[in-house]
């Protein structure tokens, strides 16, 4: 902990100085990235959109999804996984029940591998790697982006480059003063409860109460069964509260989430007949984060910094349950410090970030000891925009280091390349490519969980090639059209995967598996006046490679990862009106490797919002799965069927 505090000390210090002696040397000019032809006086608005314009545009080097404004805010979505399932390459793992847990997993490549981050800041959990998106609400957000590989920016953190692929998540900045009241009742006795208040430009506080009795019908059809039954234990009742508060050059964030929930578990049939409850969760989750970001002619800086503290709550002693019993808490704690420095020169950037992250994990489960963990990362990036050429290289090494009374796994030191190019032909086409390696370090769980965890496991390593174009045509008033198709080829060497070691309920981490994947992935958004568009197509072909001798399941596409997925997004907007169709289309998965018959369907799913809005009151309807496809996205997982929600929201502005 000393080591810690000691590298904060010197990390803001280094900062502090640095900061003093670029104002001493220069005084900040925005028009100074602007040719001498094209100078005009700008105004504070017209210089933001004048960099929300270029960040868009800055996009096509790298294959990028965005869902933003309205079209984001008509999709018939509560949370942000509910979002990204329309993103072309993207999974979502939902466990079942109205407050399962929901993850993502892009181009195959597994959830561990993709980078969560709201405005800019990671999200982490060191105990399984994983981030559940279904805890974060739509309502307070201007854009959710996906970006294979990492995102193009001057101010980049080292987290920003650590991950196969990234999510970034933005917060939305009060446009007005003004408070809203919201309400909606939905099936299965749905309450939502939501009060937001915001003052222009500065602040905004939101608080959301949420309950769902989760008792939904299912249906599930099979070789040896045909059956139909009602979700037990799938309630959920979770409060959430944030805020935020801005200047022109910082930004904070804070985050309170606790939640009550069933845990349902798998639809398996007991000899009693009856479909077992198996357990509750509790959780509590909270963040506070804090950036700030300023320019001073060619130099750039940022700092962010982030505390999290995490309790999990999980109790699965029930009589219900045949095998597995227990009654386990979790804490954990995370400290976050970032700094990134960046110099522009006529057509040269470089940037510079170290960050340190510390994080701690303890637990009342036998064997297991407190563990706490301290992770470096430093990346430098160099990058040569001229003429339509745009070329980036990056080298980011990683430092891992565990610290616990119990045996810990030897400290690692990785060193990560990544390579983009592209070529602009004009203002609408352009072509571009990508390699990246990177790697996701072996989670605490992995490493030392009782019975399960391996101290000598290798980092899961990744690599990915992609070659794609793109074409836009931002910025002209008749409309507004991006396009974009990508070819990848994706390998997963030393994956972690937990396999049976003698006995039923006796597994064990290890290193084992090797996935190769091949890909193709197509976006299309096409906007006007009144109207928007946006379609995804993706086909992947997922091989496990990992042993030849297994004939079951070598050269055979990867559980649960579909061939083919499509989905498409249509928004309509006119005085006071506005109407979203949404539809997801997902080809057959396996789901095991016992039989040919283990197959999970095809299926579709249609969504439909209608919303007016008049003066100071709107009102909503929704339904979800509106032909009532009873699918599942995890085996004996049922999804709930067609749902309705009804909802009116109440807005008062300050003049």
């Amino acid at each position: 902990m000393i080591s810690f505090a000691a590298g904060l000390f010197l990390s803001f210090s280094t900062a502090m100085a640095l900061s003093s002696a670029i104002a001493s040397s220069q005084s900040f000019n925005p028009q100074d990235s602007i040719p001498a032809s094209e100078r005009k006086e700008i105004s504070a608005d017209t210089l933001n959109a004048a960099i929300v314009t270029a960040r868009a545009v800055q996009g096509v080097s790298v294959p990028q999804q965005r869902l933003s404004g309205e079209q984001l805010q008509a999709l018939s979505t509560t949370s942000v996984a509910d979002a990204m399932k329309f993103f072309a390459g993207v999974q979502i793992k939902d466990f079942g029940g109205l407050g399962g847990q929901k993850t993502i997993n892009v181009r195959s490549l597994g959830t561990q591998h993709t980078g969560v981050f709201i405005d800019g800041i990671r999200i982490t959990n060191c105990q399984n790697g994983t981030v559940d998106l279904g805890k974060y609400s739509l309502v307070n957000m201007e854009s959710v982006e996906l970006y294979n590989s990492n995102k193009l920016a001057p101010l980049m953190t080292a987290s920003e480059y650590a991950s196969a692929s990234t999510v970034y998540l933005k917060t939305k900045r009060p446009e007005s003063s003004k408070l809203n009241a919201r309400y909606s009742y939905g099936s299965f006795n749905s309450h939502k409860a939501q009060l937001h208040g915001s003052y222009k430009d500065r602040f905004f506080a939101d608080v959301e109460y949420d309950h769902s009795d989760g008792n939904y019908p299912f249906s599930y059809h099979s070789e040896y069964e045909d059956t139909t039954g009602v979700r037990k234990n799938s309630d959920i009742t979770f409060v959430r509260a944030e805020g935020g508060y801005f200047t022109d050059h910082f930004s904070s964030h804070i985050y309170f989430y606790s939640s009550d929930r069933g845990l349902p578990g798998g639809i398996v049939r007991r000899l009693s007949d009856k479909f077992g409850d198996i357990g509750r969760e509790k959780d509590i989750n909270t963040f506070a984060q804090a950036g700030y970001s300023n320019s001073w002619g060619e130099h750039s800086l940022k700092i962010n910094g982030r505390y999290a503290y995490d309790y999990l709550h999980v109790n699965t002693d029930v009589p219900e349950n045949q095998f597995v019993h227990y009654n386990n808490e979790y804490t954990q704690q995370d400290a976050y410090l970032g700094l990134a420095y960046s110099l522009k020169h006529k057509w040269m950037t470089l940037s510079i970030s170290p960050d340190i992250r510390y994080s701690n994990l303890s637990c009342n489960v036998y064997g297991m000891s407190y563990v706490h963990r301290l992770d470096f990362k430093t990346v430098a990036d160099l990058r040569f925009k001229y003429g339509g050429f745009d070329l980036d290289a990056s080298l980011l090494f990683t430092n891992v280091k565990d610290h616990s009374k119990m045996q810990t796994a030897q400290s690692l030191n990785r060193f990560s390349p990544t390579f983009f190019l592209s070529y602009k032909f004009n203002e609408m086409f352009t072509l571009r490519s990508f390699y990246k390696s990177i790697f996701r370090a072996p989670t605490l769980n992995d490493l030392y969980y009782t019975h399960v965890g391996r101290r000598n496991l290798k980092p899961e390593v990744t690599r990915q090639l992609d070659c794609g174009i793109s074409f836009n045509t931002s910025g002209k008033k008749e409309n507004d059209l991006n396009v974009q198709l990508d070819y990848y080829h994706n390998s997963v060497s030393d994956k972690i995967i937990c396999v049976p070691n003698g006995g039923a309920y006796d597994w064990k981490m290890m290193n084992r598996g090797y996935v190769v994947t091949n890909g193709v992935d197509l976006s299309a958004r096409y906007s006007r006046k009144y109207w928007s568009a946006f379609v995804t197509a993706t086909w992947q072909d997922v091989r496990d490679l990992t042993d030849k001798e297994d004939e079951s399941s070598y050269n055979h596409q990867l559980l649960y990862s579909p061939e083919w997925s499509f989905s498409a997004v249509l928004s309509a907007f006119y005085k006071g009106f506005t109407a979203s169709l949404s539809h997801m289309y997902c080809s057959e998965r396996y789901w095991t490797y016992a039989s040919g018959e283990d197959i999970l369907p095809q299926y579709n799913c249609t969504d439909i919002k209608l919303q007016y809005h008049r003066r100071w009151m709107t009102i909503s309807l929704e339904c979800n799965d509106l032909f009532d496809v009873r699918y599942e996205l995890v085996q004996r997982w049922p999804l709930p069927g067609r749902r309705f929600t009804l909802g009116a929201v109440f807005e008062f502005k300050a003049r």
